[in-house]
């Protein structure tokens, strides 16, 4: 234990003593003694500290703490804490899972050391959990994703799981925070300054990698659903994903091309004017078939219903040899966004489709307890996002909101959205020449194969592209504004953003844009602010405040 120092007492003043028993210790064994003088009829003591470092001490995941209780199994007085005490008390050491709680929604476990979320993964974490400091995994350290998928037992509460950033940061993590999750609620997390470099190609978020709903049937009949992940009020800022063989890995691979003989068929010989045959001295290309899966994207890879998220100073590289078929800046392929938004976005090396706010807004499917998909699909739409200054390098398409509309949804909406500052490259390139075209749109860049089109409303599209790069199925109506960049600095384009979206399946249900104009030191520049969605505001300020903190 870490002894604080005592302020001088006079002889003549009122004490308080604290006793704490050293009884488990070898030596010494008496109780170490800390006094406070009394004011006001209390004495304000500030207890030991232990020392987390300490690896004979410290319990992996696990807190020490202080009970009145010789048999206390909660911490009632934290170490390096200051407490006010109205007479002597003794005290006794405790040790209690993470940093203390019973893992109800009244009292949630706490999270306060990035051991803990390793705990926390060994656990298949249920119940709730509530962040209470900054956690900063140190350099030596590994993040082991965190599963935990629901049960699926009879009433889906037995299985509830919410993490409750609190609005505390998580620094250097180099693993996505979870791994596969169900039935959950993630909220108020930031995630910071961090990177995962991995050679493993799945679908990767730095909140979550794969978010499933399932549904099942209990056997009195009655059928039950895990329910969408709500993720909700997280950011991700100064990270990147980077999916790629390590250069010196790469350094002693070696590539043999190896052309195989041409052969001729008799009917094709060719002569020339002296009778000889002309040898043919090339071939045909092979056709070289690219294999693409798996989402990737900054909050989620796959699946969420993500609300009031932010992401900036975000970047996505890829050089596996197969591709990532959706790349996003909030996600790869979420079931729904709402009022997120991305800034300073790139994705670039083997994806087939990105976007600003998603790759793919194609929605998600159900699943049954076994992980096979079921025929329902559900979600598909993005309300009240913007992307701004996104650089996307891609072989299929790039938009600004999503790389690829069109899902098996019926009445899917893309609505009250913007996207500039877009810097885009599709096709297939080889010495830096043209040899397939991609697709580019400032809303989407191309239709899928799903068989519903998105309907895109009160929208604003850069006018120097299409609003759908390629459209087949997918459809936009006179809300939807084509401008050029000085026009989105103009207070005027709030009359579309912020314009009702009457939801096509229930006439009843509207959306209203929520954007105002931000303070350009926020989220602006020297052309002036712009505008975001006011549900996210006090996260802008949050983390320009934390950015600019030691000036």
């Amino acid at each position: 234990m870490i002894i604080p120092e005592q302020a001088e007492i006079s002889a003549d003043a009122e004490q308080i003593t604290i006793s704490i028993d050293r009884s488990y210790s070898a030596v010494p064994t008496e109780d170490l003694q800390i006094k406070g003088e009394v004011i006001d009829g209390v004495a304000q003591i500030t207890l030991p500290e232990f020392d987390k470092t300490d690896f004979f001490t410290h319990v992996s995941g696990y807190t020490w703490g202080f009970s009145s209780n010789p048999d206390g199994k909660k911490i009632e007085y934290y170490g390096g804490s200051t407490y006010s005490f109205a007479k002597d008390t003794k005290l006794y050491r405790v040790l209690v899972k993470y940093g203390g709680g019973s893992g109800t929604k009244d009292d949630p476990y706490l999270i306060n050391y990035f051991d803990q979320l390793e705990l926390m993964g060994e656990e298949k974490a249920r119940g709730y959990f509530r962040q209470t400091e900054d956690i900063v995994f140190p350099e030596w350290s590994s993040h082991n994703p965190i599963d935990t998928v629901n049960k699926l037992k009879s009433d889906p509460q037995a299985e509830y799981f919410e993490y409750d950033g609190n609005g505390y940061a998580i620094k250097n993590i180099d693993n996505p925070l979870f791994g596969t999750v169900s039935g959950a609620v993630i909220k108020n997390v930031n995630i910071q300054n961090s990177s995962i470099n991995t050679v493993e190609f799945k679908d990767y978020g730095f909140i979550a990698c794969e978010v499933y709903n399932y549904r099942y049937e209990t056997e009195d009949g009655k059928n039950y659903e895990t329910g969408e992940t709500l993720i909700q009020h997280c950011t991700v800022s100064h990270s990147a994903i980077y999916a790629e063989i390590p250069k010196e890995e790469n350094a002693t691979e070696s590539v043999q091309v190896v052309t195989a003989p041409v052969v001729v068929p008799p009917d094709l010989v060719e002569y020339d004017e002296d009778g000889n045959i002309i040898e043919k001295t090339t071939s045909e290309p092979v056709k070289v078939v690219k294999h693409g899966e798996y989402a990737i994207g900054a909050i989620t890879g796959l699946g969420g219903q993500i609300e009031n998220c932010y992401v900036t100073d975000f970047g996505i590289y890829a050089s596996l040899d197969d591709y990532f078929l959706y790349a996003g800046g909030i996600s790869g392929k979420p079931a729904n966004v709402v009022n997120s938004a991305v800034y300073d976005f790139s994705a670039q090396g083997n994806i087939f489709n990105a976007g600003g706010i998603a790759g793919s807004c194609g929605g998600s499917r159900m699943y049954n307890p076994t992980g096979k998909e079921l025929p329902d699909f559900y979600g598909g739409n993005i309300q009240g996002c913007l992307a701004r200054n996104i650089v996307l390098t891609t072989e299929a398409s790039a938009g600004g909101i999503t790389g690829e509309s069109s899902t098996n949804v019926e009445n899917a909406i893309i609505s009250n959205c913007y996207a500039n500052e877009l810097d885009f490259k599709t096709g297939v390139y080889e010495d830096e020449k043209l040899i397939k075209s991609g697709y580019s749109g400032g809303v989407c860049g191309t239709d899928g194969k799903e068989n519903n089109g998105h309907k895109i409303m009160n929208t604003v599209s850069p006018s120097n592209l299409k609003v759908i790069g390629s459209k087949k199925v997918s459809e936009y109506d006179d809300t939807v504004r084509l401008a050029p960049d000085y026009a989105f600095y103009q207070e005027n384009i709030l009359t579309v953003l912020n314009k009702n979206t009457i939801n096509p399946d229930n006439p009843k249900e509207i959306y209203t844009g929520n954007f105002i104009f931000g303070d350009s030191s926020l989220f602006g520049d020297d052309s002036g602010s712009l505008a975001f969605p006011s549900e996210i505001s006090d996260l802008f300020e949050k983390i320009y405040k934390e950015e600019n903190s030691d000036e």
